[in-house]
């Protein structure tokens, strides 16, 4: 983990890969649920705000896993 309001190389591909995975599991999903039919828009939009959301959390936390190193 990066430091408090800092990031590194490291989280932005731990982002990535929270993407990916998130856009896996709701094509699969939607896959099963919808008959095989996906809609890659709503995917694609679950995938870049859970990457952001993942590297907006670690900006927050200090390399201890605290939420504005107090939490």
């Amino acid at each position: 983990m990066s430091n408090l309001f800092k990031l590194d190389i490291k989280d932005a591909v731990k982002g990535l890969v929270v993407a990916v995975l998130a856009s896996v599991l709701i094509a699969i999903y939607g896959a099963v649920t919808n008959n095989m039919a996906i809609n890659w828009n709503d995917v694609l939009k679950i995938a870049i705000s859970s990457g952001l959301g993942y590297v907006v959390k670690n900006y927050f936390t200090d390399e201890s896993g605290k939420l504005l190193g107090k939490l």
